[in-house]
């Protein structure tokens, strides 16, 4: 049986017995320039085909340069790549000192990061949006721009027209106030948990407080981008349940001076006028007060309550049930269950956690066999259940389930919200993120 010749005749490289077996070596192998066209030459092209086929098969990766030895440099002086020697790539050399230019390039750097952050305070719009990942509703600008006029008469800041009150205007406020301008520039994080409280979920951000107490009012928005938000309060020292008072944020203000507000001879005309100047301002602007339109509207929408109380929006279709279905066990059930996590911590009492998460993983289990069948509201209730229960134990437990959820319903902003927030959850009322600066 006749062989095809190797174009490489004797001085072929190839070691492997196979290709010697399928190919012949002669000493004076024909010189491809001199091959004459015609059937033959069509089959010594397609032999060559095989052959750089075989070849290719065979090449090996160089090795790296990070793994260079002595011998690897022998290796390379006897084998070539098709057609070209291996070359192997060396790193070039660079002098020690040019690591030094650091200190030329970092502060260009900073400089950029500051030059932005400033141009970004200079309009607070943007920079809410871009800091805390939300757009404020239109009463936002409403109650700034009441503030302003009762500033200028009262000859106060717009944030301090309440103050004597004990009601202090904060989070995106500070902004309006231009507070974050010529400030130290924090961590994108740091802003989110800007005076959000122990039991704040993603969907509430604070705007006001009453000055050394855990009462705090803010806006209620099931998603991030929505305008049509209600308001709501909690008081993080009677925990976490929230109570929704209001669509707008002027009805926070009445809420404060006519259920929370400590009266005494010394404040109770200058609260009456205050009232009154809120309510004839408002209607002068069209603005309605205590209205419960959408409230109603949201209650329609509520899958749930959970833990908190102020419900769960999410996507759901009536019809075909599909969007959300019950947790596994009853509420009473999961409180008992969520008990035995209370004051564990997960290293130092890891027996007693693992026995405690005997009982919960089937709801977890079944929470997230709901999401494969398009239920994605119910991973959301038990995350925010178990954010309710307040143990810190549980973070790296619900975190899955918050990011799982929050993602089926395409709310990313609020994986954000929940990840800086359980990373550093902090307890108290001191949570000003300017009080460091």
């Amino acid at each position: 049986m006749n062989k095809p010749d190797c174009k490489y005749g004797v001085d072929c490289y190839q070691k492997n017995a196979e290709h010697k077996q399928k190919y012949a070596h002669p000493a004076n192998s024909p010189p491809e320039a001199t091959e004459n066209p015609g059937e033959g030459s069509i089959g010594k092209r397609a032999c060559d085909v095989d052959e750089q086929l075989e070849e290719i098969k065979r090449c090996k990766r160089p090795a790296t340069p990070e793994k260079e030895d002595c011998s690897a440099e022998a290796t390379d002086t006897e084998s070539t790549y098709y057609g070209m020697s291996r070359q192997r790539y060396r790193l070039p050399e660079v002098p020690i000192d040019v690591g030094m230019m650091s200190d030329l390039y970092d502060p260009q750097i900073e400089y950029s990061k500051q030059a932005e952050y400033t141009e970004l305070c200079e309009d607070p719009k943007n920079f809410i949006k871009h800091k805390f990942l939300v757009e404020m509703a239109p009463c936002f600008d409403s109650l700034w721009e009441f503030c302003s006029e009762q500033g200028i008469k009262a000859g106060v800041k717009p944030e301090d027209v309440f103050t004597s009150f004990g009601l202090r205007l904060v989070g995106p406020y500070d902004v309006m106030a231009g507070k974050f301008k010529d400030v130290k520039i924090h961590e994108p994080g740091d802003y989110l948990r800007h005076w959000r409280f122990y039991y704040d979920p993603p969907e509430f951000q604070t705007v006001l407080i009453q000055n050394g107490t855990g009462v705090h009012y803010g806006y209620w928005r099931d998603a991030p981008d929505s305008k049509d938000g209600v308001v709501a309060w909690n008081d993080v020292n009677k925990g976490c349940e929230f109570k929704i008072i209001g669509q707008n944020v002027f009805d926070a203000i009445l809420h404060f001076l006519e259920e929370i507000v400590n009266v005494n001879p010394f404040n109770k005309k200058k609260i009456s006028e205050m009232k009154k100047t809120i309510i004839d301002w408002t209607n002068t602007k069209g603005i309605l007060l205590k209205s419960n339109e959408h409230l109603k509207a949201r209650d329609k929408l509520t899958v749930c309550k959970t833990f908190h109380k102020a419900g769960l929006v999410v996507p759901y279709d009536r019809k075909k049930d599909v969007g959300y279905r019950p947790l596994l066990e009853s509420d009473a059930k999961l409180r008992n269950i969520l008990s035995k996590f209370e004051s564990l911590d997960r290293l130092a009492d890891t027996h007693k956690f693992q026995e405690a998460m005997r009982d919960l993983q089937p709801i977890i289990t079944a929470a997230n066999l709901a999401v494969d069948e398009c239920d994605f509201g119910t991973v959301l209730e038990l995350a925010i259940d178990l954010f309710c229960c307040g143990s810190k134990g549980l973070h790296e437990v619900m975190k899955p389930l918050f990011f799982t959820g929050y993602s089926m319903v395409k709310r990313p902003q609020y994986i954000a919200i929940i990840k800086s927030h359980l990373d550093n959850r902090r307890e108290g009322i001191k949570l000003d993120l300017l009080a460091s600066n």
